[in-house]
């Protein structure tokens, strides 16, 4: 059986109008979306001491929750001055702690480099020594770190394939968000799809998710296939919406098999019309 989850960030225009904390997240993912695997981001810890990232360990457990991901934003791994870098590494340091605590089975942290294709070899060789910083504590751990395809240097095929390469550990993963890359897609997902630790299955996605989630599944990919909503308006209700189709997509392969290239989906069918 598949598994699937909400992303919290799917959430983020209630957090912003104080509707929602990651309380109330953990709550909704039990209670109304019937889910068993929570995918937090960042943005619902306002505080990552002992104290708090307790009582947020203890909410998962009473509403019986796993952590697939802790998608980590603020820090990231490269900025030009040394001084921000070594900040982001130590802030990092501390959200690892939190993500054990929590017991998350992924990580995520991103690359940097908001300049696109100019990632210069000092940026290189920092990114990967750090990664196999963190990829050491997470085989520790028993956890996965990597980056997610949405922003910087994560979106860049070439960029993602060599830091994989040069990193070279089990502990080393991808947050794959679906077709997102600044060029090279059919590569870029090939690519991600071969060592996914976690995925982001957007809105915009809907008409082509089935045939991804099929070849996840087909690579051996176990993590969970992760409804992440972005609208800010509306969000139970899209989220539900959006959560219905993926586990529509799952029964359909269920039923249909996942061997060969996926058929068009009923809400393909319904939406084209």
């Amino acid at each position: 059986m598949l598994k699937v989850s909400v992303a919290s960030y799917s959430f983020h225009g209630m957090l912003g109008s104080g509707e929602c904390d990651v309380f109330r997240y953990l709550d909704l993912l039990r209670f109304r979306y019937h889910v068993r695997t929570a995918d937090i981001w960042t943005g619902f810890l306002p505080a990552i001491d002992d104290d708090f990232i307790g009582k947020v360990r203890r909410a998962l457990d009473r509403n019986e929750l796993t952590l697939a991901n802790l998608c980590v934003d603020g820090p990231h791994v490269w900025e030009n001055d040394p001084d921000r870098r070594a900040a982001h590494r130590e802030q990092m340091l501390k959200m690892l702690r939190a993500a054990h605590t929590l017991g998350a089975k992924t990580v995520r942290i991103d690359f940097g480099g908001t300049d696109g294709h100019t990632m210069p070899p000092e940026a290189f060789e920092y990114i990967v020594k750090t990664y196999r910083e963190y990829a050491a504590i997470c085989s520790d751990w028993g956890m996965k770190i990597g980056p997610e395809n949405h922003w910087g240097w994560d979106r860049v095929p070439e960029y993602l394939e060599a830091v994989k390469n040069a990193v070279d550990s089990p502990a080393y993963g991808h947050l794959y968000h679906l077709r997102n890359f600044y060029d090279e897609p059919e590569r870029g997902e090939a690519l991600c799809i071969s060592y996914a630790m976690h995925t982001h299955i957007h809105a915009n996605s809907m008409p082509y998710a089935k045939d991804v989630i099929r070849r996840l599944a087909n690579a051996g990919y176990e993590g969970a296939y992760s409804v992440e909503h972005h609208s800010g308006v509306l969000e139970p209700e899209r989220v539900d919406w959006q959560l219905a189709t993926v586990r529509g997509l799952i029964a359909e392969l269920d039923m249909e098999g996942y061997e060969e290239y996926a058929k068009p989906s009923f809400f393909e069918g319904v939406y084209g019309k």
